[in-house]
């Protein structure tokens, strides 16, 4: 009996995690839900899933294991649903950008025996200066020889973690552990500061008396700054992310004006050569960070050890059959 892996969720991440396990469909069944009724047709065609449900309820009772990869705003309702129709044993795990709420709402809404794991996917650096979002991006190779966070709570156990970690390799991924805490606090940096820097600059711009005109000229630096916005689900996602994650926010934002205040001052009051050697410093920072992108050349990454007996028996060991009753004498 093949294991059943449910993703609800047919963007980018969960599109691509579903077919990164393509090479396991005869021992793993793929389930796929999404709002959108299209976007099963697509997963279907990217060999990412092999059957399509309409209905939460029914993407979800059969489960050995459920994959939310949706945006943050929709997890919550979605865990809601789905609480008491998942199976005894079955572990769900979120694709999400910030874990500390996930896993309180786990808490919160999860009955007993069923299992919570947080991962926080990495893209292939080949895929990094694709500007575009959404499905039509999915790839099979996406989490190519990269990190991917692996966050747990009280709502895991040593199995449900085995199961993580075997689905991570899986996905062609190293696990890399943090708690939520620290999760978050990279995140903010990494992925929420530059949404609010796009959404800065937009009102900064589209504010200023000179927009009508300015408009009319911005091009493609204007447009790549301004990229992270346009994904179709990105203001109620950003909205929930600042409202569930403010200590991490705030931080980040008085780091950011600190640092655009002694840009300003310096542009006062340094000279040329200052200012040139600040920005080629930054210049070859950044080189160095993509360079180490690329050769995923993380000198403090932990190396894990996933248990023997083969990926998929891990999965298949998960799912324990239940034991029978002792018959009456």
């Amino acid at each position: 009996m093949k294991i059943q892996l449910t993703i609800i969720g047919l963007g980018q991440i969960g599109t691509s995690m579903g077919m990164a396990l393509n090479k396991y469909k005869d021992q793993i069944l793929r389930v796929g839900h999404d709002k959108h009724r299209g976007a099963g047709n697509i997963a279907k065609d990217k060999n990412a899933v092999d059957k399509i449900t309409l209905t939460l309820s029914g993407a979800v009772q059969e489960a050995d294991i459920v994959i939310i990869a949706l945006p943050f705003h929709e997890i919550y309702p979605v865990l809601k649903h789905i609480a008491q129709d998942l199976k005894k044993d079955a572990l769900v795990i979120d694709t999400g950008p910030i874990k500390q709420p996930v896993l309180n709402w786990a808490e919160e809404l999860l009955p007993e025996d069923r299992y919570y794991i947080g991962l926080t996917p990495v893209i292939n650096y080949e895929y990094l200066e694709e500007f575009n979002f959404g499905q039509d991006t999915a790839q099979s190779d996406l989490f190519d020889n990269c990190l991917m966070g692996v966050v747990s709570g009280k709502r895991a156990n040593d199995e449900a973690l085995n199961v993580a970690l075997s689905l991570v390799n899986m996905f062609g991924a190293s696990p890399y552990f943090c708690d939520a805490a620290e999760n978050d606090g990279l995140i903010t940096m990494t992925h929420i500061l530059p949404r609010l820097l796009a959404a800065s600059l937009l009102k900064t711009s589209q504010e200023t008396p000179g927009w009508r005109e300015a408009r009319k000229i911005a091009g493609k630096v204007y447009t790549q700054v301004t990229n992270p916005l346009i994904q179709d689900d990105c203001p109620e996602a950003l909205a929930a992310s600042l409202l569930n994650n403010q200590e991490n926010t705030t931080r980040v934002l008085n780091d950011l004006i600190r640092t655009l205040v002694e840009i300003r001052d310096s542009s006062i009051t340094a000279g040329q050569s200052e200012l040139e050697e600040l920005f080629s410093k930054l210049q070859r920072d950044r080189d160095v960070w993509m360079l180490n992108r690329k050769e995923s050349n993380w000198i403090e990454s932990q190396k894990v050890d996933i248990p023997k007996g083969g990926i998929v028996s891990q999965l298949f060991g998960f799912r324990r059959p239940t034991p029978p009753k002792d018959k009456k004498e």
